[in-house]
């Protein structure tokens, strides 16, 4: 009886099972039916570290990051259908980057941080290809070059460039192509403004410019307009007795004035205060004061060095001997009756001034003259009238003694 009831027992326990198996799998077949399986590709942001990059002096040139990356997951419908963007974190990671060059750098694999019970199936891409070059820093010093002139006379002074010195950063090729960094002075445009905020230009060394830096050099250029002009003295009272100036020899024949183009057209010359030259007899320097219109000055430098120096010299006397055949006899015997002669041996004559006037004088330069009207024959001592050139001073009164004769008496002493 009890073997029976065991018999029963366990037909009806298989039933059970049979029974519970069948209903899973009914569950599931209408389950599939209703929500199957499915794929989904979801395109997620690609998120990166790339700041640092920048940190380690490093730039992606020729190719970019991808914006995103398709996540491939699978999941009952309804549960991949609640999935969004969001749920997915997905990142690349560039700090391992050291080196120039092409490489390839991995992408890291999804995370979910959903609620959803699905599968990552893959990503793609899951690298990525790129090109990295180093960023390096140099210095290199700001020139300045012209273009255009200035009017003759003109120029530019105190010239400076703020800052005299410039970094640049950009790629190691595009820093290789660099010859210089110049900021461009247009001269035909220079007028009165002492300071002109400009941009620096890069050049490499054909002279042609690299845009990459374009704009990215602010420079002030400052600078003084001058113009050159002689300068002029002169001078007051009257040195002693005998000495005479000579000479007033400027340290600089030459002074920069500074000023707006407006005020340095109208200046030719450059006077200074007078020289007061009252009873001097030697030499001496004195410092110069100029006199300059309203809006001009002389540069400070010039200032500082421009000094005269009044050469004064003594008056010099020279005695001249002239032949009695120098004499011009004026108002004698016109009929040919008299002879006049001049019994003097030589004729000293002293004149005075400057020495090189004086040491120039030859015996052709000085006119002898007697007045012989009215004057009978015999032996006369006659006033001599001497005539010399105007940059000389005669000294004394002079005389000659001349012998007037008859012709017919000459004839009959000889």
């Amino acid at each position: 009886m009890n073997k029976l009831i065991n018999n029963l027992f366990e037909k009806d326990l298989v039933v059970k099972v049979v029974s519970i198996l069948a209903a899973i799998l009914i569950w599931f077949v209408v389950l599939d039916l209703e929500n199957p399986f499915e794929e989904r590709t979801i395109a997620v942001p690609l998120t990166s570290n790339v700041d640092v990059l920048h940190s380690n002096n490093f730039q992606i040139v020729g190719s970019q990051l991808p914006t995103s990356v398709d996540v491939k997951i699978k999941g009952r419908r309804e549960k991949i259908s609640k999935v969004t963007v969001n749920d997915f974190i997905v990142s690349i990671d560039l700090s391992e980057i050291a080196s120039s060059g092409r490489q390839t750098v991995n992408i890291n694999a999804p995370e979910y941080i959903g609620d959803q019970d699905i599968i990552i199936m893959g990503i793609n891409p899951t690298s990525v290809n790129l090109n990295f070059e180093r960023v390096i820093g140099k210095q290199y010093p700001v020139e300045v070059e012209f273009t255009g002139s200035l009017p003759t006379g003109y120029e530019l002074i105190n010239l400076k460039v703020e800052p005299s010195n410039v970094i640049l950063e950009e790629k190691e090729s595009s820093i290789s192509k660099v010859s210089k960094v110049v900021v461009l002075v247009n001269l035909d445009e220079v007028d009165d403004k002492k300071e002109i905020v400009m941009r620096g230009t890069v050049l490499d060394d054909k002279g042609e410019i690299l845009r990459q830096f374009e704009g990215k050099i602010p420079i002030i250029v400052s600078y003084n307009l001058a113009k050159n002009v002689p300068v002029f003295a002169s001078t007051k009272g009257k040195p002693l007795d005998d000495y005479y100036v000579k000479e007033i020899k400027f340290s600089m024949p030459n002074v920069r004035v500074l000023g707006s183009r407006n005020v340095l057209d109208g200046i030719k010359s450059v006077s200074t205060e007078v020289i007061d030259i009252t009873d001097k007899s030697e030499t001496f320097i004195t410092p110069l004061v100029t006199n300059l219109p309203k809006g001009a000055t002389i540069l400070e430098e010039d200032a500082e060095r421009l000094t005269a120096e009044v050469i004064i010299e003594k008056y010099i006397t020279r005695n001249i001997n002239m032949s009695p055949g120098h004499v011009s006899i004026f108002h004698g015997d016109n009929t040919g009756n008299m002879s006049y002669r001049v019994t003097n041996d030589a004729i000293p004559i002293t004149v005075k001034g400057k020495s090189e006037d004086v040491n120039a004088i030859k015996a052709t330069d000085i006119r002898l003259s007697i007045n012989v009207s009215d004057l009978l024959p015999g032996e006369h001592e006659v006033p001599l009238t001497v005539t010399v050139p105007n940059n000389v001073t005669l000294i004394g009164e002079y005389s000659v003694n001349i012998i007037i004769t008859p012709n017919d008496d000459n004839d009959l002493g000889g």
